[in-house]
């Protein structure tokens, strides 16, 4: 053989050997990437919202001690329910929305559980934004041990980001998605910054950094203006104060104390930083624990977990911008208001529908899980679902 073939053959085969290795070292980020952009598809969407841990980073939440019990009640749900002057049919609703899960909870008393799409009760289900709530409540009990004060600033906790648009924004701001930061929430736009943050997912980087690298759009504490990055701000605020992870937190605080029945996993960036703002993985019946746990303004068999004063702050709007109306959600620290919103009614919602709903003065928590590609038509997924879920309270008067 010619030096020429020599080295041509040579050439080739270290050519073929780094692209192997590139492939290699790169096929779990490739095969993220591929994950998220085919993550909503409909033929896949429901079987990827209970397997989100077999692709992205995640650290483990551990079942640990004897499960909370809950009785049990059946009790029919309603045939139909009205909703902007119509009669819907209960069947076709649940239909409709791709409804996954569906748990009601009375006097502590399942009235009706049922999984569907061909899901099972213990699948550890997709949370998206009800994670913030979670969030929310970890939060509150660092407020209550003096740890943090939210009419202080961002940059006083978090000195990395004084420069960037929360640098000057009060926690209390951030905590009711009224920060100022610009932000564009659009899912259905590629470019649009959740998408940017699931390609940091899927790839690899730093929601730390992404954060850092927000700016102003508008005064704080004027206007409601969703942005997802807020409830990562105040993780990043959790995480400084507490010297612990989310993981770390939430096992001590949650898992360990209010009888959580099954293991669970939260998403986390390739750094460890937990995706605060939407990646709880849990099971139903263990999302309906949380609910209960708020049902009871912080407080499981006697001993009080969070206090009564934080549950009410999170669940009351704090300005007139953040109060419900007829046709208008409100807000409080991480947690919703329905419309007309009566004394001790909030909920905790998660894009494509899923749902925490409590009604205190009915004694009343559902937990809905969803794979509804629908949810942002015409007929307004979150107004269509609190009326249905009113119907079920009246039902069981």
């Amino acid at each position: 053989m010619s030096t020429l073939s020599k080295y041509i053959k040579g050439t080739v085969l270290a050519i073929v050997t780094i692209t192997v290795i590139v492939v290699a070292l790169n096929w779990q980020s490739a095969n993220r990437l591929y994950s998220v952009i085919s993550l909503f598809d409909e033929a896949l969407i429901v079987n990827n919202f209970s397997h989100m841990k077999d692709v992205f980073f995640n650290k483990k939440i551990v079942a640990q001690g004897q499960p909370s019990p809950f009785a049990t009640n059946p009790t029919p749900l309603p045939s139909s329910f009205n909703y902007r002057n119509n009669t819907t049919s209960t069947e076709s609703f649940l239909t409709r929305r791709a409804t996954t899960a569906l748990l009601v909870l009375k006097d502590n008393k399942i009235t009706f559980e049922q999984y569907y799409l061909g899901t099972q009760s213990d699948d550890q289900r997709i949370s998206w934004s009800m994670a913030k709530s979670f969030v929310s409540i970890l939060f509150g009990m660092q407020v209550d041990a003096g740890n943090i004060d939210i009419e202080k600033t961002v940059g006083f906790y978090l000195p990395e980001l004084a420069n960037s648009g929360y640098g000057n924004v009060k926690i209390k701001h951030v905590l009711q998605m009224s920060s100022g930061v610009k932000w564009n929430e659009d899912y259905l736009d590629f470019y649009s910054d959740i998408n940017k943050m699931g390609r940091v997912l899927a790839i690899g980087g730093s929601l730390d950094h992404m954060t850092s690298e927000l700016v102003n759009e508008s005064p704080p504490g004027k206007v409601f203006h969703y942005v997802s990055m807020d409830t990562h701000v105040i993780s990043m605020i959790l995480r400084r104060v507490s010297g612990q992870s989310l993981v770390e937190l939430i096992q001590q605080n949650l898992w360990n104390t209010i009888g959580m029945e099954s293991d669970a996993f939260w998403l986390t960036d390739s750094q460890g930083a937990e995706f605060a703002l939407g990646g709880l993985n849990v099971t139903t019946r263990d999302y309906a624990r949380f609910g209960r746990l708020l049902l009871n303004n912080g407080e499981f068999n006697g001993k009080q977990i969070v206090s009564a004063q934080w549950i009410k702050a999170a669940t009351t709007p704090q300005a007139e911008y953040l109060k419900p109306q007829a046709d208008k959600l409100g807000y409080g620290y991480q947690i919703w208001l329905p419309p007309q919103a009566q004394q001790g009614e909030f909920f905790c919602v998660g894009v494509y529908g899923q749902y925490i709903y409590v009604n205190q003065q009915h004694n009343v928590v559902i937990v809905k899980n969803s794979a509804d590609l629908g949810f942002l038509d015409a007929l307004n997924s979150k107004h269509e679902t609190i009326a249905f879920f009113r119907e079920i309270v009246a039902s069981l008067e």
